[in-house]
């Protein structure tokens, strides 16, 4: 961004004038996490813990960005095509990750960061984001009874960036910090910063967390915030990005706000010696007018809950979720679930669950979609593992108690998978009931087998998480896989995650590039029918979405393509509907002309018709020819021609019909 860069670094210490990105994460509520223009140094001391970390680290920033974060959450909607709120976005300034969210507290329960090239890609120009494959609206969220058609914990695609919202120069300033001490291999304490001065608007974020461990399942973490101002800004979309809602800014001009969080964890081996039972408990608290990454409220909102994990027997387990959320003048939502699972003999399960839940609104207005009231569900469950190449489920669910306006929830409904033969599995699940029909389908196949060498290397080695153990309680642990690129049919991946919980994957840190690929076939097929409920409004979405995806590998030539098709007909606040109907196809094709050179291409369409007419439907096509040339020191890749069309997309160019006060 600027006509100077220097670097001077000794070990993985260094100062820096330059491009950078800052990813503080360790304290949930008041994280900082942009890509900036200015001076960046880190200081980490040789000396580790017992359990890999950095004993002492701290990194410092100050910088003139001449631009404004973006921060947008998508929910995830069967599809790999999300378009953002902005255009001409900084190249290279991103940051996406993906965050899977309790379905009961909306509180993020795992987060994986995405890889550029190999995890999406963006136009920077059109603010367009394409990821290597469909994303889910829903993950298994490891409970038995079903809450909806389509249930289980959210999945939100959650992009960061850079724009310039004009062509005037942003009179700006920022700065911030993060840092940590271990006291021993036990303790640890650490403080965190961001102050920012816009065009004579002051904001600042403070943080501070302490971490009290007895290993890696059992501990205590304290963490605190402190915002003033506008800090941060985030806008939703539920239909990929044709249309956000978020809160008003004008609510932060004044506000001056602070926010609590307290997280336990205990192994029962720990504590007495005795078993193997896990038991977490959380407390959040965030003051009217807080803001911060990820976190923002107008009134006063507080989060409590627990699990509690009992391994009865080799044969018999217990589970116990609860979740609590209260918000000043608005939702309150209580939720508890109990499961108990025996295995019988060697290839049968049994299990059952009961859920209870209670929804109440106190805001002034409160939505026609809304549901309040309580409702009881149980849920019985057989299941079937042939150990071999084939596993099958059948589950039976109905409403014991309800009140108010809660409709009935009973649902009947199968599922399993098959291996068909080496290379081809066929997982699906099929049900109905009283709040319609569910579905999702989902197939891998693989012609030939993968002969491959891999080179890890560091993606994130300029962070200042540095240590070896996830943020969440330290209790991280390494995980490993193996990943196709869609738009590449020979190419792989290994990963090397962070684990925050034993539901998802943390942060991915590393990447494994393929040396020896070799010609294959790929075909791939997901589906999702089903009906989504808002959390917070009861609004509902039916939806169906499928993608096919099939690739070819030659000697010299590889080519891949791929449809995806969505229908959505959402529930408005007053009970009106709108439909949107959404395809995409997506063509690539390389062609190796020698071992130094290969033709590049790819040919993109997707168009989207609204129910609510024309102003309101949107697509690209997009056709890009370039070749790739390798010398003896460089790559160079080079454009022969492309063509972009676009249209339409009110919500990224026109900001006030979007901006939604909540």
């Amino acid at each position: 961004m600027g006509k100077f860069y220097a670097r001077l670094s000794h070990d993985e210490n260094f100062g820096l004038w330059g491009n950078f990105k800052v990813g503080y994460m360790q304290n949930e509520l008041a994280q900082v996490d942009r890509g900036l223009y200015g001076a960046n140094g880190r200081f980490q001391s040789e000396s580790t813990t017992d359990f890999g970390e950095r004993r002492f680290a701290a990194d410092a920033f100050v910088a003139e960005p001449g631009t404004i974060a973006g921060r947008e959450e998508f929910l995830g909607t069967g599809g790999s095509l999300y378009y953002l709120q902005r255009q001409d976005i900084l190249t290279g300034s991103e940051r996406v990750r993906i965050e899977i969210r309790d379905k009961a507290s909306g509180i993020v329960t795992g987060v994986v960061n995405l890889s550029p090239s190999i995890d999406y890609d963006v136009d920077y120009m059109q603010g367009r984001i394409l990821l290597s494959e469909p994303l889910s609206s829903t993950v298994d969220d490891n409970l038995l009874v079903r809450s909806n058609a389509l249930s289980g914990d959210e999945a939100f695609l959650v992009v960061r960036y850079e724009y310039t919202p004009g062509f005037e120069d942003i009179d700006a300033l920022t700065a911030g910090g993060q840092a940590h001490y271990w006291f021993g291999d036990h303790v640890k304490l650490g403080v965190t910063s961001n102050n920012s001065e816009q065009d004579g608007d002051d904001s600042s974020l403070y943080g501070a967390d302490l971490t009290l461990r007895m290993s890696s399942e059992s501990w205590l973490k304290l963490q605190g915030g402190q915002s003033e101002g506008l800090m941060s800004t985030a806008q939703r979309s539920d239909d990929g990005g044709f249309g956000f809602v978020g809160y008003d800014p004008a609510a932060f001009d004044n506000a001056d706000a602070g926010a609590y969080r307290v997280d336990l964890s205990a192994n029962s081996r720990d504590v007495i010696g005795l078993g193997d039972s896990l038991v977490t408990l959380y407390f959040q608290e965030l003051e009217a007018g807080y803001t911060a990454p990820g976190l923002m409220t107008v009134t006063d909102t507080t989060n409590l809950g627990g699990t509690l994990k009992v391994p009865m027997s080799e044969d018999l387990s217990f589970t116990a979720k609860l979740d609590n959320r209260t918000q000043d003048d608005g939702l309150e939502t209580k939720a508890q679930e109990y499961n108990v699972a025996y295995r019988w003999r060697e290839h049968w399960d049994l299990a059952a669950g009961y859920r209870w839940d209670e929804r109440s609104d106190d805001s002034a207005i409160v939505p026609l979609t809304q549901e309040e009231g309580e409702r009881a569900d149980g849920v019985l469950q057989v299941g079937y593992n042939s150990s071999r190449d084939w596993s099958a489920y059948a589950f039976i669910q109905d409403t014991l108690s309800s009140s108010g306006d809660r409709e009935d929830n009973g649902r009947i409904g199968a599922g399993g998978h098959y291996q068909i033969f080496d290379g081809l599995r066929v997982m699906a699940e099929v049900s109905d009931g009283d709040l319609g029909p569910g579905g999702k389908l989902g197939t891998n196949y693989l012609l030939s087998d993968r002969t491959s060498m891999y080179l890890n290397y560091s993606l994130e080695n300029e962070r200042t998480d540095n240590g070896l153990r996830a943020s969440r309680g330290e209790q991280g642990n390494f995980v490993a896989g193996v990943k196709s690129r869609f738009s590449d049919s020979t190419s792989v991946f290994v990963e090397e995650r962070y684990q925050h919980n034993a539901n998802m994957t943390g942060l991915t840190h590393s990447t494994g590039v393929s040396l020896s690929p070799v010609p294959e076939v790929s075909f791939g097929m997901s589906a999702d029918v089903g009906t989504l409920e808002d959390v917070e409004t009861g609004a509902e979405t039916d939806r169906r979405a499928t993608s096919l995806t099939v690739g070819f590998g030659f000697d010299r030539l590889n080519l891949s393509s791929a449809v995806e098709y969505r229908d959505d007909e959402t529930q408005q606040l007053d009970l009106s509907t709108n439909k949107r109907t959404t395809w995409l196809f997506r063509n690539n094709f390389k062609y190796q002309i020698s071992a130094g050179m290969r033709l590049l291409g790819k040919f993109d369409h997707s168009s989207s018709d609204s129910s609510l007419g024309s102003f309101y439907d949107g697509g690209f096509t997009e056709a890009v020819l370039g070749y790739a040339y390798r010398p003896v020191k460089h790559n160079r890749l080079n454009t022969i021609a492309k063509y972009t069309y676009f249209y339409n997309f009110p919500t990224t160019n026109q900001l006030a019909p979007n901006n939604i006060a909540m």
